[in-house]
């Protein structure tokens, strides 16, 4: 197995998969991290807002009841 670093694996994979107009502001990745002081929900079942079912920090938000 041919030993490859990191730097020309992340090079390979972008020109493989840049779209074929190029990439846009739009696609870059939003930083998502929690917040001290706020619950959020880490598991759920299937359909939730959740950490678990790929939801964003954001998403998974637990909203208090009144």
């Amino acid at each position: 197995m041919a030993r490859t670093t990191l730097h020309k694996l992340v090079k390979q994979m972008n020109k493989e998969n840049t779209p074929p107009d190029g990439w846009r502001a739009a696609d870059a990745v939003k930083e998502d991290k929690p917040e001290a002081g706020k619950v959020y929900a880490l598991t759920g079942g299937p359909g939730d807002s959740c950490i678990a079912n790929g939801n964003t920090w954001a998403e998974s938000l637990v909203k208090e009841e009144k």
